[in-house]
């Protein structure tokens, strides 16, 4: 028997504003975003907002309204690792690098050390001593300045790991991990756990695995300053440690030296960590937690509600 159940659209005639969600074709039901997909796409064109337009938003479906599959955007894990790296790279080249950048180096030192013993100077006589003196508080610097910069650099080389780390247990937490204590191998055994696949995917065939693992070890290095951690680094990623530099590489480490003077990484090593970590983990997420990727970026209700502010001009940037 064929239904005579007729669906009741909204009467958008009665809406006026572009301020009101409805006019758009965002309805909140019961706590929910429903969303009226095709007035969503005729407004959305109409104000030259395409790129608010998924292709996934307008599949068959049964119903006549959009129910986004989640409410929050870190509903999906995927965006929660994400979220935070990007974060974290935002602040590195907002804020912290711009740091390093105003410490004073040994050439800096050099010029001023020049510059102001030539102010006081009428000889020309004078000049080739006035050099000697300036290129050698260059180099007294040198010692400061590299211990600063690596310093300073090697924090926040901890921090992104520990935030990293510190989210992986949370994840991992809600899916159910019990144990106290948290390691690398605690977190591969119970994501094998999660995929249930002895043949399936492991930990070490994910994208970028080499960049997180690698810096999961660097900063045990740091953290501990132990013979053990810093064999763990030389024997899984020998090119990330080397001698003290300027010393005998016959030198061996030995317990309590400062792990930063025997790691080695590039000079752009944090600049180009973020986008690494952030693929590894949406493979992580995509391949062990079974998530959709693509729907990840749009299908919950916060991204209609961005949606409709940035359209509606409620807001002057998209988040």
């Amino acid at each position: 028997m064929k239904s005579t159940h007729k669906t009741i659209r909204f009467d958008y005639s009665k809406i006026n504003s572009d301020e009101d969600r409805r006019y758009w074709g965002i309805h909140t039901i019961n706590g929910r975003l429903h969303i009226d997909t095709k007035r969503y796409k005729k407004m959305c064109i109409k104000a030259n907002g395409s790129e608010f337009l998924p292709d996934g938003l307008f599949k068959n479906r049964s119903t006549p309204y959009f129910i986004p599959a989640h409410v929050r955007e870190n509903d999906y894990l995927t965006n929660k690792f994400v979220n935070l790296i990007s974060s974290m790279k935002r602040d590195w080249f907002n804020e912290y690098k711009k740091v390093l950048g105003s410490i004073e180096t040994p050439t800096q030192v050099e010029e001023k050390t020049r510059f102001n013993d030539t102010m006081f100077t009428c000889c020309s006589e004078d000049l080739e001593e006035i050099a000697v003196n300036a290129f050698l508080s260059g180099v007294k610097r040198t010692y400061k300045y590299e211990k600063i910069i690596n310093s300073l650099y090697y924090q926040f080389v901890q921090k992104v790991c520990t935030e990293i780390q510190r989210y992986m247990l949370l994840v991992i937490t809600d899916l159910g991990y019990k144990n106290k204590n948290f390691s690398f191998d605690s977190f591969r055994d119970f994501s094998d756990g999660i995929l249930n696949d002895k043949n399936g995917a492991k930990i070490e065939e994910l994208k970028n695995y080499d960049d997180f693992k690698s810096l999961w070890l660097i900063n045990n290095f740091l953290k501990h300053n132990s013979i053990g951690a810093y064999t763990v680094l030389k024997k899984k990623y020998p090119q990330n440690v080397h001698p003290l530099k300027g010393e005998d590489s016959s030198i061996k480490y030995e317990n309590g030296m400062y792990a930063g003077n025997w790691i080695n990484i590039e000079e752009k090593y944090i600049d180009n960590i973020f986008d690494k970590l952030i693929d590894f983990f949406k493979d992580y997420c995509k391949i062990f937690l079974k998530e959709d990727m693509a729907n990840s970026t749009w299908n919950y209700d916060e991204y209609f509600e961005q949606a409709y502010r940035k359209l509606a001009h409620l807001d002057d940037e998209w988040y």
